[in-house]
């Protein structure tokens, strides 16, 4: 009983992240497909750091990291009608980076003030986004949600 337990409550959330990461794989083509130059004002740009929990209580130990990613918005029009995004890819799964220099090297061409060339797909105006590239994230989201399922109900065996 306990293995369909864990097996139901793990293997949801395997569910919920293949789904999430198809969903995202899906606008990703849609807004790349689509996507039509607009000029755009960057209205924020900064680096955003956080650091994980300390989880090792011992002296001098301490196993926490910490990881830094770009943090941009931009307004742009389209059709009369002002919108605002903070997409730098066109999926919402952020990049993060090891050091802060290089989340800031990501963000050089962003300066707040600037106004740039983004990119949008008419048929969604909210979802604008900066850099035309297809990010890993939503495939490594489908492998892991499909991975999830079967190696709980794989690992329920011994509990």
């Amino acid at each position: 009983m306990a293995r369909i337990i864990v097996t139901l409550i793990f293997g949801g959330f395997g569910v919920f992240m293949f789904f999430y990461g198809l969903r995202q794989l899906l606008l990703q083509r849609r807004l790349l497909r689509n996507a039509a130059p607009v000029s755009a004002v960057i209205t924020h740009s900064a680096v955003f750091s956080s650091r994980s929990a300390d989880t090792d209580q011992r002296p001098l130990r301490d196993n926490s990291t910490t990881t830094h990613r770009p943090d941009v918005r931009f307004r742009y029009e389209i059709g009369g009608r002002t919108y605002e995004s903070d997409l730098m890819y066109p999926n919402s799964i952020v990049v993060t980076y090891a050091s802060r220099e290089s989340a800031a090297e990501a963000l050089a061409p962003y300066p707040p003030g600037a106004t740039v060339r983004a990119l949008v797909d008419p048929g969604v105006p909210d979802k604008a986004f900066l850099i035309a590239q297809a990010g890993a994230g939503p495939k490594v989201f489908m492998l892991v949600g499909a991975i999830i399922p079967p190696l709980v109900w794989w690992l329920g065996q011994w509990i």
